[in-house]
């Protein structure tokens, strides 16, 4: 069975996918030495920007949940992890507790990684 292409993405899409400036977000994408895939507006593949946040191969099930804005740790928290604070999910992801995406100096979170951590301290 041939694997679903994820497509590609603008600098501006992926900047609002991890929360972070245009200008910030052009940086990470040159240090992590990700090349475009088109010019013009220069578009990257969904599959480079994964890996960068860590996710070497998403399942074609996944793309949609991966194309998703990451959480900022004050988001995470207002919607999922109610009883941490911001400081502590970031705390927590620096430590290896939780699943969390570094990007420059900044941590982001996967929705659905949140979600399936409030389920479980709910359990």
């Amino acid at each position: 069975m041939k694997s679903k292409a994820p497509g590609s993405a603008t600098v501006s899409e992926i900047a609002r996918h991890w929360a972070l400036s245009r200008e910030t977000t052009q940086k990470l994408l040159d240090v992590g030495n990700i090349a475009p895939v088109e010019s013009g507006p220069r578009r990257y593949d969904w599959r480079d920007v994964w890996c960068l946040e860590g996710a070497a191969y998403v399942p074609s099930e996944e793309m949609s949940a991966f194309k998703k804005p990451l959480l900022k740790p004050a988001e995470a928290q207002a919607e999922y992890l109610r009883k941490l604070r911001p400081r502590t999910i970031s705390d927590q992801a620096k430590k290896g507790k939780l699943p969390g995406i570094k990007l420059g100096t900044e941590w982001r979170f996967r929705e659905r990684d949140v979600k399936r951590l409030e389920g479980s301290a709910n359990a």
